[in-house]
């Protein structure tokens, strides 16, 4: 009992002190605005907990909607309130305390939790890891992404140590998929915590209401977590995430080893499932209220559901199971859906996949993180505006679009057509149909460019983050006409089919053969046109994506693309880590769609064969490099990987030596260190895939290629178990490039390797 009363009592002190501290921060009266937030969604929680569906008032259900949708992390805690303080369902009093509950939650950095079942079951098939694993990886990943200086630069690292372990196939081929979303949405949780804390200092300062301040501080960009995702880390960001790569793949076989001895791979009991915002009888009468909201679909919630439906239905499930799901997939059209649904198959149908896509979705809609809201009643531009601003012929609907969301979708492509005009000054539009309903491909397509009609489809749920893809297909439309005198085609499709096809064929080919999906774009299985015109589409659609970013400007509507990893659901490509495919791209936009100029050299200065290169491009250059597998030897299997080494290693040290890019010994040697150990992983990966034992002839042929140290004794018996291939591996491709001097800045080689070398990447 008086064990008890210390232990309450403590609790008592602790909070009087964290409130104290709070008041010293931002002043007494934001500290009371956070306080009742935090009391005020604790008791309304706690209300609805066994409160059946049709007891729960619409207020609660909405108001605990909002909390949910941050609990999974849709979105920016700040786009959520600014969607809140105008949502017309709920009285102002319940707008401003959710609204505070959600600025303290994330400013006591809780708001986002991650569910643990979204990265079970990651290690390789044929490791003996436990499928139980999630909170292991979750613990490491949630560690990284906390414990560095710069949130980014653990989410980095995580990207880059998965993916290197994936490599070596000791996890599945999807896993640094799922963990760069985890690392995703814990480091907008902390950039999120940081611009929390900001904003109320702020308003504490300048004596101003901290909620009046986010819809300004939204439109100005001021929000580090609404930052576009792509703008390139600082020198010592990189640097803090290269050298904290090699402990986390190490972090990484240590828990496939912790796992694996844990009985037989029997692992830890599974992670507690996370207690939802939303209880079941409040996510029922929240779905009910979100079907007849008015609110139109959301694309990266449809897609992304979609994109999981056949995991999601798994035939094994049973058929209780499998008809959850089914309603979930269903159901969820918008955020708010999204949240309630969650909640009830969370309930009925829980694990791995439903935790994943809930995950995805999250990713999914960073991409929003700058949308303006909208919500039913707000207007928008007419159909003859469109035409008078951008030279649009027509603007139309399918006869069961709901009138009140046509103002939303004419606004979405205004915004769109807007920022597509930013990067690309010499768009024109004239003569361009625009129709938001079904295309003649039906589902099977997310949009579509009808090259003999000249219209571009645009169905109300999957559309929006396809729009720069589309109209890429309309310049190239537009180019057939100008220069083949040819009414539906694509001039791209037209030059590589022409023997004749000059300038715009030979850059297109140039185009294709370096526009090759990365390893982690193409771990998510899903099917690419090497067509010409979608090969130029989905360049442009990075093109324009990046532009923006240049701006600080992020437009989901236009380009669902974050960054060169999160390549969105039209799948932009970035430019290859070389940076070949850059002045193909240039090349045929001068021709078709001559960007800005100021634009174009910053492309070309950023992503081109000169500029300088981040640690993910040295990985890229490693893990990408095919493979010729047809009847080759082990040998020349792993030849491709020592290539792309020597390469990438070129590349770190003509970065060394680059005038006006200087990098200390530190940097570079961290640099070198990460390209050893992604060539060795890589090479260890295509051992393990070849077999277990390697005959005596192949192995003597494999030591011709970096032999050993005569000291080093090397036994043969008959061949080479598999941890010996592996082992050999990792030593062969390790030895020669370590041994290897770093060039100081004033070294001879510097001067050569720097003769007729362009200015530096910015």
């Amino acid at each position: 009992m008086m064990s008890r009363i210390r232990t309450i009592s403590l609790l008592v002190v602790l909070t009087v002190l964290a409130a104290s501290c709070e008041r010293m921060s931002v002043g007494p009266e934001i500290a009371g605005e956070l306080h009742r937030g935090r009391a005020y969604a604790a008791a309304l929680e706690q209300r609805t907990r066994s409160t059946p569906a049709e007891s729960v008032s619409a207020v609660a259900a909405i108001s605990l909607g909002y909390l949910e949708r941050q609990r999974l992390g849709l979105g920016s805690p700040f786009r959520l309130i600014d969607y809140l303080t105008r949502d017309a369902r709920l009285p102002d009093s319940t707008r401003r305390a959710v609204a505070w509950a959600i600025l303290a939650r994330t400013l006591d950095g809780d708001g986002v939790q991650v569910s643990a079942l979204a990265l079970d079951s990651l290690a390789s098939p044929a490791a003996r890891t436990a499928a139980n694993d999630g909170a292991m990886h979750l613990r490491l990943i949630d560690h990284a992404v906390r414990e560095t200086h710069d949130p980014r630069a653990g989410e980095l690292a995580v990207r880059l140590a998965y993916m290197v372990e994936a490599a070596e196939h000791n996890l599945r081929a999807d896993a640094p998929r799922v963990a760069a979303d985890v690392a995703a949405v814990l480091r907008d949780r902390q950039l999120a915590q940081a611009d929390a804390r900001d904003l109320l200092r702020a308003g504490w300062r300048n004596d101003t209401d901290p909620l009046a301040m986010i819809s300004v501080w939204r439109e100005t960009h001021r929000f580090r977590v609404e930052r576009p995702v792509m703008e390139r880390l600082d020198r010592d960001a990189q640097l803090e995430a290269m050298e904290l790569v090699p402990k986390l793949t190490e972090n990484l076989r240590e828990l496939a080893t912790r796992v694996d001895s844990a009985g037989g791979g029997a692992g830890p009991l599974p992670a507690a499932p996370d207690s939802s915002t939303l209880a079941f009888g409040a996510a029922e009468r929240l779905a009910g209220l979100a079907r007849i909201s008015g609110m139109p679909p959301e694309a990266p919630v449809v897609v992304q559901l979609e994109r999981y439906r056949h995991e999601l239905l798994d035939g094994q499930l049973d058929t209780w199971r499998r008809n959850a799901r089914a309603r979930f997939v269903r159901h969820s059209r918008d955020e708010e859906s999204f949240a309630a649904e969650h909640a009830i198959v969370e309930e009925q149908a829980p694990g791995t996949t439903p935790a994943r896509s809930a995950l995805a979705t999250a990713v999914a809609l960073r991409a929003y993180a700058q949308e303006r809201p909208w919500l039913p009643g707000d207007g928008g531009p007419t159909a003859s505006d469109l035409a008078d601003r951008f030279g649009i012929r027509s603007v139309t609907f399918d006869a069961d679009v709901p009138d009140g969301w046509k103002p939303y979708y004419r606004a979405m492509l205004a915004t769109a057509l807007e920022d597509m005009e930013r990067v690309l000054p010499a768009l024109d539009l004239d003569g361009l149909r625009i129709h938001f309903g079904e295309s003649p491909m039906g589902s099977a397509a997310l949009a579509l460019h009808d090259p003999k009609r000249r219209t571009i489809y645009l169905p109300v749920a999957t559309s929006a983050g396809t729009i720069a893809h589309e109209l890429a297909h309309d310049i190239d439309w537009q180019a057939a006409l100008s220069r083949y005198a040819v009414r539906g085609d694509y001039a791209t499709d037209r030059a590589v089919r022409d023997a004749h096809g000059g300038a715009i064929a030979a850059s297109m080919r140039g185009l294709t053969a370096a526009s090759r999906l990365s390893a982690a774009v193409r771990g998510r299985g899903q099917v690419v046109s090497s067509r010409p015109t979608e090969v130029f589409a989905r360049n442009v659609d990075w093109f324009v994506a990046s532009a923006l970013a240049r701006e600080g400007r992020m437009d989901g509507y236009l380009s669902s693309a974050q960054d060169d990893f999160l390549t969105g659901y039209a799948l932009g490509t970035p430019p290859d880590a070389a940076g070949h495919s850059v002045p193909a791209l240039v090349s045929i936009l001068d021709a078709v769609a001559p960007p800005a100029p100021l634009v174009r050299e910053w492309f070309v200065t950023r992503y081109g064969p000169g500029r300088a290169v981040t640690p993910y491009d040295l990985v890229r250059r490693v893990l990408d490099a095919p493979l010729d597998s047809a009847g080759a030897s082990l040998v020349d299997l792993v030849a491709p990987v020592l290539r792309a080494r020597d390469a990438a290693l070129a590349a770190v040290a003509g970065g060394r030596c680059r005038s006006g890019a200087l990098e200390d010994a530190r940097t570079t040697r961290a640099r070198r260190d990460l390209v050893v150990l992604a060539a060795s992983a890589r090479a260890a990966g295509i051992m393990r895939v070849r077999g277990t034992v390697l005959a005596i002839d192949e192995a003597r042929r494999w030591l011709a290629v970096a032999p050993y140290s005569a000291a080093e004794p090397f036994v043969l018996a008959g061949g080479l178990a598999a941890s010996g291939q592996v082992a050999l591996a990792e030593r062969a491709i390790a030895l020669d490039s370590v041994s290897e001097t770093i060039p100081a800045p004033t070294d001879p080689r510097c001067e050569v390797r720097d003769a007729g070398r362009g200015a530096p990447g910015a």
